[in-house]
């Protein structure tokens, strides 16, 4: 029988990484189940996730007495995690995205099934949090530079057909929370006003909060 997971979020851990990404996929209006050894790193969430649970994340008992086994994504936030993921793994748990410490954490965590990972070094919370909460942004998170105050540039190739040879008036990217700063098509670089066109396998640069400017890659790349 085909299992039916949940899209609610768990993550394990509580720590300054992991109440950043809690408290963005709060942001976001996610569930969300919290898991801890301490209970003092919970309290601080009893106002706003239900579901608190205080106790060892590499106990297989734990985990399917709580169902994580049924929801959709969990975040491995703590750093000291084979034990917790080799536990996941076992009850099949679904798309983990596991914090990696070093390059040969990182390197097991991949080797034992891990798809997603993600370093503190080099993710933010926020950014964890985003991809959990839209797995298309792991497509793309790449391809984001923070600027400050919530805000990314990032650079794409159009590959929606759709948009092929349309005037930039006529689709307002403000109206995706987005500002298109760059284009360039067939080598060359332009800086766009509302009579510019943008045609099939140009590259564009856009600048916007991260949810909108990876809503607006999606929409850039439907390929369909």
């Amino acid at each position: 029988m085909k299992v039916r997971y949940t899209n609610d979020i768990a993550v394990i851990g509580s720590g300054r990484f992991g109440q950043s990404v809690v408290d963005q996929l709060l942001k976001l209006g996610k569930t969300i189940t919290l898991i801890d050894k301490d209970e003092e790193n919970l309290r601080s969430y009893k106002e706003d996730i239900e579901n608190l649970i205080i106790g060892d994340a590499a106990d297989i008992k734990l985990l399917k007495a709580n169902k994580l086994d049924k929801i959709g994504t969990i975040v491995v936030a703590v750093p000291e995690n084979i034990e917790i993921v080799a536990a996941l793994l076992e009850i099949k748990a679904q798309n983990i995205i596991a914090r990696a410490t070093s390059i040969r954490h990182a390197r097991v965590l991949r080797q034992i099934g891990v798809e997603t990972i993600v370093s503190p070094e080099y993710e933010t919370g926020k950014r964890t949090a985003l991809i959990a909460a839209n797995k298309s942004f792991v497509r793309y998170s790449e391809n984001l530079q923070e600027i400050g105050d919530d805000f990314v540039i990032g650079t794409t190739v159009i590959q929606n057909k759709s948009l092929d040879n349309k005037v930039l008036k006529d689709i307002d990217f403000n109206k995706r929370g987005v500002t298109l700063v760059l284009i360039k098509s067939k080598g060359k670089s332009i800086r766009p006003n509302g009579l510019s066109k943008i045609h099939h396998n140009d590259i564009v640069t856009l600048i916007g909060e991260i949810a909108d400017v990876n809503a607006a890659f999606e929409w850039l790349n439907q390929n369909d």
